[in-house]
Order: structure tokens, then C-alpha cells, then sequence
């Protein structure tokens, strides 16, 4: 990597500071404290060409991440690979990482084997970077450009979407980002079950006693893609409901199968959740559990995505429609659920437009729900129709506000989800655990 005059920046291999670091920190920042009007000229330009004084047409990405916060884990190698595709082909682009760690060791450990630049952990200027930029959200890369003004106020987003692609997409300007968009549109357009579940040599998937199953005999059927974990109490709560729902689809339907994506944290853990599932998986060690997640956006687990057999995604929220209609879903596409809920509004005809319930103290009323919604007796999601408290914001499910189901089969989640902790990074809330 080129040298260059930068007191005040640390690079991430050596650790070695270039003197004199204290007084020209806070030589550059003593103005900030007196206005809060400053602009992103006066903050980062005046910095950036303090310290790379010797680069035209910089941009520089600012990189505010947290050592073990499990979405920076998954950005930042990407990141690294974008960084060096850029370097490789000549783009003037530099990183300096902000880091958010208490303390030194964690500081060590999240960049020693980075190639890009770092504030100094502790370092006022970090506090002072988090105000300037509101900072929400992590990872964050703001993009700085030669001007030194913010030209995008993050840029993780692109990266999350597009992985190693969005290096094509610099400097991340309006019309980069469409070229971007078409061609990650005919990608989509290309989508086949080989293109998501085949990498390298690595064509197939395994089922019981780890026996490998190709990925072409899954081809022309319909596939549900299962992101789980045993830690995750809601996908413990729901797993019964889909073996359920598998074994009755797959008594009339053998073109059927499901493929389990774990976020178990160890092999013993994924063997133990995994031997209750009479589908297939994706191995616990595989780098193709990383780009599904990133490829579909995976936030919250339990997921499922719903591949159809021509190979195409025709449902990426396969969970709810199968939480409210069941076995009924299959095959998951948008005409197939539309075609239930036009059944489920004739049965509306016939429930009563008010209820009283023992669960809420006002009385409910049946509307018509435009989006799915959260079920307060049960926990489960719903769509379609619910009984309504607007003044509470309560809502039940038909079926359990009219006594339809079952006490043996109401599930919340609560007893499964104290058998174990999420791991940091996530939280769990009703019948899902999203990053947090």
C-alpha cells in the first residue's frame, strides 16, 4: 500500500503512528466545539486533505463498525474485497474505519487484518464523526467525496444488496447506481436453482447422516429455502407447524422439498435442530448460507423463501402465507394466495362484524387488514381480516377471536425461547429474532 503523510490516521497493519499525532488532532478539531454549523467541508475535507494531501479525486468512505456485531461480520470482508477490486483497477478510493469498541483489544482484533486506514481507538474525533453523522445504524459507510462533501450518507445498503457486484456501481452516483439496477435485474431474470445453490464443485446439499444429495435432482420442483436456528425460540416454536405443513404438501405433491439455511453458531447445535427436520440443508460450514441471506435480505428469522421450478423466487415472505393458509399455500405464488383470500373473503360474509373476547377488555371489530399484521392472542402473523381494537391497537386472528382454534395449538414462543440466549446482535420479539 502507498505511504502516505498522515499523522493522524493509524493504518491497520503495523499500528505504527507518524508523529506528531495529539496536536494535529486537535489542531484540526479545536474549531468544531464553538459551532454547530460547521459543514461536512470544514469537518472532513480540511481532515482528508490533511492526510492525503497527495491524492486528486479521493473519495473516501467512512466505516463506522463494532468488533463481533454480527452485520458488520458479514460486511466487512465484503468490503475488503470491493476495496481491493478498486484498487486493482485504479479507482482513487481510500477507508477509514471508525471504531465503536470499548476498548483496545476489540480495536485490535476488528482491523489487524484489514487494508484500510483507522482513527485511533478512543479518539475523541469517533464521538465527534457519530454526532456529525446521526449516525443509526451499523455497518455505516458514508461516502466522502474529492469536494469533501457527503455524496451519499451510506453506502452499506448498496453494498448488502449487490455484494462484490457493487463495485461496479462506483462512485455510487445516480447513473451507476441504474447500470447497477439493470444488471442486477438481469441476474434476477437469469435466476436459476443452480445459479443460488451451486458454487464451484460445491453442487449439492446433504440430508440425514450428512449423505449429499446433488442440487440437480431438486430442479423443476418447488422450493422452500428455510433460514433457522435452534437459538431462535420463534423458529423453535414454528418448526412443528412446518413439518406439519411439509408432510401434508408432500403427501400430494412430490415436487416439493425444503432446504434449512441455519444461523446456528455450532455444529452440535445444528446437528440437534436439524435432526427433527425431515427436509434438507445446507451445511452448517458453507459460504453459501452468506449470500442467501444477503441475496434475499434476510432480517428476521424464522424466514422462508418460496424458489419456484422454473427457478425463479415467486415468494420471499413464504412464512406468513404458510402461518395463515397452511398446506393450502402451495406452491406460495401471488395467484395462488390471491385465490385464497378471495375464498377467505366470502367466508367474511358470514362472521360477525363485532366480537367480545375475553383477551381485551373493548369490543372488536371485524376490518378488512391491507397488510399482515401481528395476531395478540396467538402470536402468529396474519392477513386478510382481523378483529380490531383502533384504540388499543389490538388485534385478533378470525379463528381465535371466534374460538376456531385450538388451546393445544397455540404457540408463543415464551417457554422455547428461554432454553436459549440469541446471540448478540439480535433480538427476538413475538414469533421472529431480527438483527437488532
Amino acid at each position: 500500500m502507498r505511504k502516505h503523510s498522515m499523522p493522524i490516521l493509524q493504518r491497520c497493519r503495523g499500528w505504527q503512528f507518524l508523529s506528531p499525532t495529539l496536536k494535529a488532532v486537535k489542531a484540526l478539531m479545536s474549531g468544531l466545539r464553538s459551532t454547530v454549523f460547521h459543514t461536512l467541508f470544514s469537518l472532513m475535507q480540511k481532515l482528508v486533505k490533511f492526510l492525503l494531501m497527495k491524492e486528486l479525486s479521493l473519495y473516501v468512505g467512512i466505516c463506522f463498525v463494532v468488533n463481533g456485531y454480527p452485520p458488520v461480520v458479514e460486511f466487512t470482508p465484503v468490503l475488503a474485497k470491493i476495496y481491493a477490486k478498486l484498487k486493482e483497477v485504479g479507482e482513487k478510493f481510500e477507508v477509514i474505519a471508525v471504531s465503536l469498541d470499548s476498548d483496545e483489544e476489540s480495536f485490535n482484533n476488528s482491523f489487524s487484518s484489514m487494508p484500510w486506514l483507522a482513527i485511533p481507538q478512543g479518539d475523541k474525533m469517533c464521538q465527534k464523526l457519530v454526532s456529525y453523522f446521526e449516525l443509526s445504524d451499523l455497518p455505516t459507510l458514508v461516502l466522502i467525496g474529492p469536494d469533501g462533501k457527503t455524496l451519499s450518507s451510506n453506502i452499506a445498503d448498496i453494498i448488502n444488496e449487490h455484494g462484490l457486484d457493487a463495485w461496479e456501481g462506483f462512485p455510487f452516483n445516480a447513473e451507476k447506481l441504474e447500470i447497477l439496477a439493470e444488471k442486477a435485474k438481469a441476474k434476477a431474470a437469469a435466476q436459476t436453482l443452480e445459479s443460488l445453490l451451486v458454487t464451484g464443485d460445491i453442487d449439492f446439499v446433504i440430508g440425514k447422516d450428512g449423505a449429499k444429495v446433488p442440487v440437480a435432482e431438486l430442479v423443476g420442483k418447488t422450493v422452500l429455502l428455510y433460514f433457522s436456528a435452534k437459538w431462535c425460540g420463534p423458529c423453535r416454536a414454528f418448526l412443528p407447524t412446518l413439518v406439519d405443513v411439509y408432510n401434508k404438501v408432500k403427501e400430494k405433491n412430490s415436487d416439493f422439498e425444503i432446504v434449512f439455511i441455519s444461523s446456528d453458531r455450532d455444529q452440535s447445535s445444528f446437528d440437534d435442530f436439524f435432526s427433527g427436520m425431515p427436509w434438507l440443508a445446507v451445511p452448517l460450514e458453507d459460504d453459501r448460507k452468506a449470500y442467501l441471506k444477503k441475496k434475499f435480505k434476510i432480517r428476521g428469522i424464522p424466514s422462508l423463501v418460496a424458489i419456484g421450478p422454473d427457478g425463479k423466487t415467486v415468494n420471499t415472505d413464504a412464512k406468513t402465507s404458510l402461518a395463515v393458509h397452511g398446506a393450502d399455500a402451495f406452491p406460495f405464488t401471488s395467484e395462488r394466495i390471491q385465490e385464497l383470500e378471495k375464498k377467505i373473503d366470502e367466508m367474511a360474509k358470514g362472521w360477525p362484524e363485532k366480537v367480545k373476547h375475553e383477551l381485551h377488555e373493548h369490543e372488536l371489530v371485524l376490518i378488512r387488514r391491507p397488510r399482515p399484521y401481528g395476531c395478540d392472542g396467538c402470536e402468529e402473523m396474519g392477513t386478510s381480516w382481523s378483529y380490531n381494537c383502533a384504540q388499543c391497537d389490538f388485534d385478533l386472528h378470525t379463528k381465535c377471536a371466534l374460538g376456531e382454534e385450538k388451546k393445544g395449538d397455540e404457540v408463543n414462543g415464551q417457554d422455547a425461547a428461554a432454553e436459549a440466549a440469541a446471540p448478540a446482535g439480535y433480538v427476538c420479539e413475538g414469533d421472529v429474532c431480527r438483527k437488532a
